[in-house]
């Protein structure tokens, strides 16, 4: 039978028709969201119904099966390139509940191959802008960390600064997917109209002075006869040097 499954293209969408395709004991011939081809002549077509509540579910007991780096695996997976591989993470859980522990010792599968390339290169940029990310005090004392990452990484790095920049009041801007996140002192929330927050809200003056002499010393540490742009620009790559003072 060809079946296709059809969700509304979010993250909690998949993990929803993944629930789906798990419970009904199906296996679809592909899973698509709004806007991609679909079989030419599905003899089905199943409407995934997405609920945030379930797909959270979906990875607790998947965590709770496998194990914490596999669930991590997977949302790594989720905060990438998910909408071109929907099958290949379908199969990853299958195999998850089926070899717990033991699934990510699988290197040789082509599906856990794919799954922790694709991991590791959503962590490889966690990682780089744990680093890379650059706070801009606003005039009413908000720091704003506008950025433009390859993948959806804005959830995964809120800990991190959560831990690092506890007593200040911050806002992570995803200026790509139009997505914040916000830490008032006291709680962590996704803010939905960040523009709300830096409308009539320019720039600190102090803030001026800061960066430039960030600039300077940047520039003073810098040994001309060492120079190497070719590691510079793979450390730091040229495309998210728009919201890297020091670089622009």
């Amino acid at each position: 039978m060809e079946l296709e499954y059809r969700y509304d293209g979010s993250t909690d969408g998949l993990l929803c028709a993944m629930a789906d395709a798990i419970k009904r004991k199906e296996r679809p011939k592909i899973m698509a969201g709004p806007g991609e081809a679909g079989l030419l002549f599905a003899d089905r077509i199943h409407q995934v119904q997405t609920d945030e509540a379930r797909a959270d579910e979906v990875i607790t007991y998947f965590q709770k099966k496998a194990s914490k780096e596999a669930a991590r695996n997977l949302l790594y997976c989720l905060a990438g390139p998910f909408c071109s591989m929907e099958l290949e993470l379908l199969a990853y859980y299958r195999m998850g509940l089926k070899w717990g522990r033991g699934v990510d010792r699988h290197h040789a599968d082509p599906v856990v191959h794919a799954v922790h390339q694709a991991a590791r290169n959503v962590g490889r940029e966690i990682h780089r802008f744990k680093g890379l990310l650059r706070f801009r005090k606003m005039q009413d004392g908000l720091y704003w960390a506008p950025f433009e990452p390859d993948h959806d990484i804005i959830s995964a790095l809120a800990p991190h600064f959560r831990a690092r920049l506890s007593d200040q009041h911050w806002m992570m801007h995803d200026m790509r997917r139009h997505r914040a996140v916000v830490w008032d002192g006291k709680r962590l929330y996704a803010e939905l109209e960040p523009e709300k927050l830096l409308k009539n809200n320019p720039v600190a003056e102090e803030e001026e002075a800061m960066q430039q002499l960030w600039k300077t010393f940047f520039s003073s540490v810098t040994i001309e006869g060492r120079k190497n742009s070719k590691l510079q620009a793979r450390c730091m790559p040229l495309r998210y040097w728009r919201w890297l003072p020091e670089l622009v």
